[in-house]
């Protein structure tokens, strides 16, 4: 897999009017120094450029299209964070959003996080490029469902980590299933996928593929998916849920995903 095809964050500026010309942007940040280099990506300069930026190696690319979902017209900015962390990355990357939306003055009307699947107003690029970062920035949770419930985030395989799913929360347990995946997250981004993970109550907890899951849960819950099946927009990468561990026995763990919401309550 070459580092193009791992440029997994994507945000976007929300412009008033599709760009004619994506050259023409990058280099007047180019003048100013607040981008390095850049050269045409995909062979059509005015389309795409891929930019280096901020004097560091790293490549990202800069791309004007029109939004699949809504048709909005975008400036999507693409780049490999997993080497940099959340807050760093999150950083870097709002560093070349708010290095091209000086040069669009009046045209941006927003932010568009892809990877995340949320929306963002301008001044969250100002705030963001100066440091000023939050786990919620690059990680988003997201609540579905009525009466159970179904938890999940949306931003972290950007960082080389999973994605979190809970499946039949109540509403008790979905108000603090985010602190609780927050917690469990920042474990995976400072360990990676060997860490050692557990609860905030230190309950000792393990990944479980949400393929995996399916098989322990009422497949008419919310978010319980098929295999084979398409979950829809942002639901395609790597995704897990979480199970406590216990002792092995006969050398193999047994799922209890129904212990880590039990101890929703009890953290709450």
């Amino acid at each position: 897999m070459s580092v193009a095809d791992r440029y997994t964050s994507q945000l976007a500026l929300v412009l008033d009017a599709p760009l004619d010309d994506v050259a023409e942007v990058v280099r007047a940040a180019g003048r100013v120094g607040d981008i390095d280099r850049a050269a045409p990506a995909g062979g059509d300069g005015a389309a795409a450029q891929e930019v280096q930026w901020g004097g560091r190696v790293q490549k990202g690319v800069v791309r004007a299209l029109r939004d699949d979902l809504d048709d909005r017209p975008l400036l999507r900015t693409e780049t490999y964070l997993g080497e940099d962390g959340l807050a760093a990355g999150m950083q870097r990357q709002a560093k070349l959003l708010q290095a091209l939306a000086r040069q669009l003055p009046g045209r941006v009307e927003g932010v568009r996080d892809l990877s995340a699947r949320t929306e963002r107003d301008t001044a969250w690029i100002n705030r963001v490029a100066i440091g000023a970062v939050q786990h919620d920035d690059g990680i988003v949770t997201v609540v579905d469902g009525e009466g159970t419930r179904w938890v999940r985030t949306h931003g972290a395989a950007r960082f080389d980590v999973p994605d979190l799913e809970l499946y039949g929360c109540t509403r008790a347990q979905a108000e603090l299933a985010g602190p609780l995946l927050q917690h469990v997250h920042e474990q995976l981004l400072a360990g990676g996928l060997k860490a050692s993970l557990s609860l905030p109550d230190g309950t000792p907890v393990y990944l479980v593929p949400v393929r995996d899951a399916w098989q322990h849960v009422p497949l008419d819950w919310p978010g319980v998916g098929r295999a084979g099946k398409d979950r829809g927009p942002g639901l395609d990468g790597p995704r897990a849920t979480l199970s406590v561990l216990h002792p092995p026995r006969f050398g193999r763990y047994r799922k209890d995903l129904q212990g880590v919401l039990d101890r929703l309550v009890a953290v709450g």
